[in-house]
């Protein structure tokens, strides 16, 4: 078949070049070693690869955490201290546990106003809410930061909540505080004096009788709750009568009333609370009176047993430094006269208005005589005196440890049973011839005679036994001293020569101390 078509010309015709053909390595999707490397584009499979461990190790250490979290969210971390208790790896559960069954043991003894019982643990229905302690103490570490916290250490503490069935405590205290009130059997007021407290009290018998049970049990209670192991019970559990309390006021008002008691201005004794209480009566009706008889008793009695030197024996060192014990009294003319006496009527009003007057006081005691000095069973005369030594048959007057005057003396005749009397005794008269005139020393009457047993004139006299004894000069007799007094001795009176006699008149004054010992 012939054709139709124009043979095409090199002119005519658009030559297409033929597409590139595709290496193996393209096809099995390689790189051509003549292409360059940033040319070709990275194939999604690659790339899925390279993420796939590094989630995988995130997910890992995700859950480690999450796992540790919930894992100290009920146990103690390690290096946790509760309440100085090392709980360190310890379940929540078993340190709850531990805690609600630590009152198992716990008991409270109850004393005071005559009770005594103990309580235990079960009897007060106590209990110990160990969840809420553990809890507590667990809520204080954060499981969420176990990392950080894990390594290190804690001191950690939680309140443990007791429970106390308060209905049970007075089931227990209710009978016991009846049964005091049923035995109690207090004789008379029910008020005694506590030597050691000083004061009165009521009862204890009368007091636990008057116990209120309310009252102690909420005592005990509150012990129970502070943890105490002993609970004492006091005043403020009792209801004591108003009678009662008043008549102790009052008496202890009385014994709180102490009076010192000072002789010419030296303290020398105290009216003490427990003296007091002596003397104080509390009558059935209650009534509180200070018995004034029985202070006098004691004022007139032992005290002035204490402080009365007049007829005492002294012992006294002279200023020669020789020690002597004058003896108080000498038959036939009985006590000396010198020394304390004190007005024990005039102190024993003293001392009941002071202490009715509810004030602690000082007294200076009211004497019937007066000493130099407050110094019983010694020196009580001051440094002024004569001292006469009936064995030297030596008389010497000191004043202020100076001698003033001395002289060899003659003294009662001892086996006539005429010696001069013994004790401390004072100047009552002085005497002299030329002043007073005619000075007539005359003995008692004869009965065979009616006339007097002696009749001597002197010229100078001091008496201090009363105007029976004393010192004299002897006109008659020219030698004094040494053993005279025991053949041609005096009725009683002190001998000497006309000199010394003399010379004693003009130092010598009424109220002079005479100091007669052997």
């Amino acid at each position: 078949m012939a054709s139709h078509m124009r043979p095409m010309s090199p002119s005519d015709t658009t030559v297409k070049p033929k597409a590139a053909e595709k290496s193996p390595e393209q096809e099995l999707g390689g790189t051509a070693q003549s292409s360059p490397v940033g040319d070709a584009p990275q194939p999604k499979r690659h790339r899925h690869l390279l993420w796939i461990i590094p989630a995988a190790l995130v997910v890992l250490l995700g859950g480690a955490y999450v796992g540790g979290a919930l894992y100290f969210e009920s146990t103690f971390m390690p290096g946790t201290i509760l309440d100085g208790e090392d709980v360190s790896m310890r379940p929540v559960s078993e340190v709850a546990d531990e805690k609600a069954s630590s009152l198992d043991g716990y008991s409270i003894h109850v004393i005071g106003k005559g009770l005594d019982l103990t309580i235990g643990a079960e009897q007060a229905g106590l209990t110990c809410d160990g969840q809420s302690y553990a809890s507590e103490a667990l809520a204080q570490v954060n499981p969420w930061a176990w990392p950080l916290e894990i390594a290190g250490t804690r001191q950690i503490s939680a309140t443990a909540t007791v429970t106390i069935d308060r209905q049970k405590v007075a089931d227990v205290v209710t009978p016991a505080v009846e049964a005091l009130a049923s035995d109690a059997a207090v004789g008379g007021h029910g008020i005694t004096y506590d030597a050691e407290a000083a004061a009165y009290v009521i009862d204890e018998q009368l007091l636990a009788s008057s116990l209120d049970a309310e009252l102690v049990t909420d005592a005990v209670v509150a012990a129970i709750q502070a943890g105490e192991a002993e609970v004492e019970i006091g005043d403020e559990c009792a209801e004591t009568k108003t009678e009662l309390q008043t008549a102790v006021d009052a008496a202890n008002k009385l014994v709180s009333s102490t009076v010192s008691l000072t002789l010419g201005g030296t303290h020398v004794a105290d009216v003490t609370s427990e003296m007091i209480a002596g003397w104080t009566t509390i009558g059935d009706g209650l009534s509180v009176s200070l018995n004034a008889d029985a202070v006098t008793e004691w004022t007139r009695g032992a005290l002035s047993d204490q402080l009365d030197t007049i007829g005492t024996d002294r012992t006294y060192t002279r200023p020669d430094g020789q020690t002597f014990t004058v003896t108080g009294s000498t038959s036939g003319y009985g006590a000396s006269t010198y020394g304390w006496s004190i007005d024990g009527a005039a102190l024993a009003e003293q001392i009941v208005a002071n202490v009715q007057a509810g004030q602690p006081s000082t007294i200076d005691i009211p004497c019937v005589q007066t000493a130099a000095q407050v110094n019983p069973g010694g020196q009580d005369w001051g440094n002024r005196y004569i001292d006469v030594d009936l064995t030297a048959q030596h008389a010497v007057f000191y004043d202020n440890g100076t001698v003033i005057w001395e002289a060899d003396i003659t003294t009662g005749q001892p086996n006539l049973g005429q010696e001069t009397p013994t004790g401390v005794w004072t100047v009552t008269n002085r005497k002299s011839r030329a002043t007073d005139g005619d000075i007539n020393l005359k003995g008692p009457i004869d009965p065979a005679t009616g006339e007097p047993e002696w009749d001597s004139h002197v010229d100078f006299w001091l008496g201090f036994v009363g105007n029976l004894v004393g010192f004299h000069n002897a006109p008659w007799q020219s030698v004094f001293g040494g053993d005279i007094y025991t053949y041609y001795g005096s009725h009683g009176c002190i001998r000497m020569s006309y000199a010394d006699g003399q010379a004693l008149y003009n130092v010598g004054r009424v109220g002079d101390v005479v100091v007669v010992h052997k």
